[in-house]
């Protein structure tokens, strides 16, 4: 239970204590205010005032000129990838960039209810179709007549030989007279080559300073450390001769005319005669290539490659060196920095190339719809050199602007045979932002 003394005896012990505390205290508030007509006093010496060391920027970064690109080697649009089946295969299903030889087999007319072929190879088959008819005799009973009559007269199923097949033109035939040849292409490059140097480009940068000394009153001089971000964009289109290789194989007609064909209308088995329409007409042609008539030749420049070739990516810029700050007016200053820096590039390389096939017009290009790409990446040195003036807004933040250049190494880059040299070279630029001492 709480007891009256007990409460008069913290009072006194409270009161004392004040008493003692006053005194302190008011000599305590007279040091402090005299602590700080001192700091003022200092502040207002020039010689002994303290301002922030340290600044960081962070703004735009923006160069007159990206990467310079030679690009190499250019125009090669492979065979296709399908691979032919050699003639010692056999009878086989054989795809060309002019044509193709298929498969042959009996057609199911040709065929008896167990799988047997009931036409005669090397000849001709017929179908019928038959009627019936109903009626009365003599006596007026019911009669009925049966008649058959052709439907159709058609080439039969010749081992050796194919009723499959097609080609895209009249040159197929004209090569060697009683065989069709079927060809592939290719192109390979003569080493032509583009250049293309790319536009304005834009990216971002940081920069941190730290003042490491006073060289006059105006004059300081700092160490300075940034990064800066940029885009690589550079693509070109164009066309460029090529060697144009092609691969033949020869069928033969085994005697036969060779049937018409124009580029418009390819031959595309089976034919029919165009006063009596059913009966076949179709070219019976070789189901092997003869293997002693297949060639292969190559004729520089002969073909048009068009390409689209492009370049893209970006670099990371890490740059150090000395700095040289002047202050012009309260709030105005001029800045000058040299030193050296330090490039990582990464980038891809696209490729699309397409030719069209001599007589045919069929265009045919490096891939199935999508480019192709490589990846490369690599570190190149250089220097830079900015120039800046700065504006104070108040003791913590500020504006700044000025000029800045630049020079980079260079470095390669290839898609297949196709080569990039990808130089960044010099330029020079704006940047601005936003400052902040600390």
């Amino acid at each position: 239970m709480d007891h009256p003394f007990m409460r008069l005896r913290l009072l006194q012990s409270t009161v004392l204590l004040a008493l003692v505390a006053g005194p302190a205290c008011l000599i305590a508030q007279e040091i402090s205010s005299n602590e700080e007509e001192r700091l003022e006093s200092l502040a207002r010496s020039d010689d002994e005032w303290v301002a922030p060391k340290n600044s960081v920027t962070v703004g735009f970064r923006m160069l007159a000129s990206g990467a310079k690109v030679h690009f190499g080697n250019l125009g090669s649009v492979p065979f296709p990838t399908t691979v032919i089946a050699p003639a010692s295969a056999g009878p086989a299903s054989r795809t060309y960039q002019n044509g193709n030889v298929g498969l042959d087999a009996p057609r199911g007319t040709e065929l008896d209810s167990l799988g047997n072929q009931t036409s005669t190879p090397g000849g001709r088959y017929q179908t019928y179709t038959t009627t019936t008819i109903d009626g009365t005799d003599a006596a007026g009973n019911p009669t009925q007549t049966t008649t058959s009559t052709v439907a159709g007269d058609f080439i039969s199923y010749t081992p050796g030989v194919t009723r499959a097949w097609s080609y895209d033109t009249p040159q197929q035939a004209a090569i060697n007279p009683g065989y069709i040849g079927m060809s592939t292409y290719s192109a390979t490059s003569d080493g032509a080559s583009l250049d293309k140097k790319q536009g304005p480009t834009s990216g971002m940068e940081m920069e941190i300073s730290h003042v490491m000394g006073k060289l006059s009153k105006r004059l300081e001089w700092s160490l300075v450390a940034g990064v800066t971000l940029n885009g690589i964009n550079n693509k070109t289109a164009g066309d460029v001769n090529s060697t144009l290789n092609t691969k033949t194989d020869f069928y033969s007609l085994n005697g036969q005319a060779a049937p018409y064909t124009a580029v418009a209308t390819p031959y595309a088995p089976p034919t029919y005669d165009s006063v009596n329409t059913s009966t076949e007409t179709t070219t019976t042609l070789s189901a092997v290539p003869d293997p002693s008539l297949s060639t292969q030749t190559t004729a520089a420049g002969a073909v048009v490659v068009h390409g689209k070739w492009q370049i893209k990516g970006a670099y990371f810029m890490a740059r150090i060196g000395p700095s040289i700050h002047a202050q012009l007016s309260e709030r105005l200053g001029l800045s000058a920095s040299v030193g050296v820096a330090g490039a990582y590039a990464s980038t891809y390389y696209s490729v699309e190339e397409t030719m069209e096939i001599p007589d045919v017009g069929t265009t045919v290009g490096t891939t199935a719809g999508s480019p192709l790409i490589s990846y490369a990446s690599k570190f190149l040195g250089g220097y830079y050199a900015d120039m800046n003036l700065d504006w104070t807004a108040n003791d913590r933040t500020g504006l700044f602007g000025g000029l800045s250049a630049q020079k980079l190494g260079s470095y390669d880059e290839s898609v297949g045979d196709r080569t990039a040299h990808i130089d960044l070279g010099t330029t020079v630029g704006i940047r601005g932002g936003l400052s902040i001492k600390f």
